[in-house]
């Protein structure tokens, strides 16, 4: 534990803005562990809640803007794109378009914190021809609104995440086979409604 700690205080700011940057580029990298991680830092003092802050939200525009531009000069291809490697892009592109045109750019205030629409919702602004302006104010609202919570919760409760990681550390293998299994057992049971899906 003290030399994944201490790592973390060499590398925290890189670490946070790769963790965070790589999920809004679409890969599965679950970027709320980096921002737990960054708050936990800040909370030791080892990392300052300005440049945290800062870093976190400069990693979640830099991915957005780069889809925004892309829905708004390719279009509905990448929509198609993003929504065909979903578990249901029969719905994807029809649901996110609806939900669009009824929030608008309130959609971006949360759409961070819903799974899939965090990576559909840039795109879907470029191709809604969303004034740019318009969406940047909406999308720093937003990452900051998803920052802010997860990294004050874990510098909040900081010593509470140190113990839960120092016992997650000594389950060990144990602990790997649960996470596997249940994320086994999770993407089953979407193929299984997938299919049905298609079926009906």
């Amino acid at each position: 534990m003290e030399e994944i700690i201490r790592f973390l205080i060499r590398h925290g700011y890189m670490v946070l803005f790769v963790g965070v940057f790589s999920q809004q580029m679409g890969l599965p990298i679950p970027a709320f562990l980096f921002l737990l991680a960054g708050g936990f830092l800040v909370s030791l003092g080892a990392l300052s809640f300005g440049a945290a802050f800062g870093i976190a939200v400069m990693a979640a525009l830099a991915g957005d803007i780069f889809w925004y531009l892309l829905g708004r000069y390719r279009g509905n291809s990448i929509l198609s794109l993003l929504c065909r490697i979903s578990f249901s892009p029969d719905s994807c592109v029809h649901q996110t378009t609806n939900l669009f045109s009824r929030h608008g750019a309130k959609l971006l205030l949360v759409a961070k914190f819903i799974p899939g629409l965090n990576t559909v919702a840039p795109p879907l602004a470029g191709v809604s021809r969303m004034n740019l302006f318009r969406f940047l104010l909406f999308d720093v609202l937003g990452s900051s609104l998803w920052i802010g919570s997860f990294g004050g919760l874990a510098y909040l409760f900081g010593d509470e995440i140190e113990k839960v990681a120092t016992y997650s550390l000594k389950l060990g293998i144990f602990l790997g086979v649960i996470v596997a299994g249940g994320l086994a057992a999770y993407l089953f049971w979407e193929y299984l409604r997938r299919q049905k899906s298609l079926r009906q």
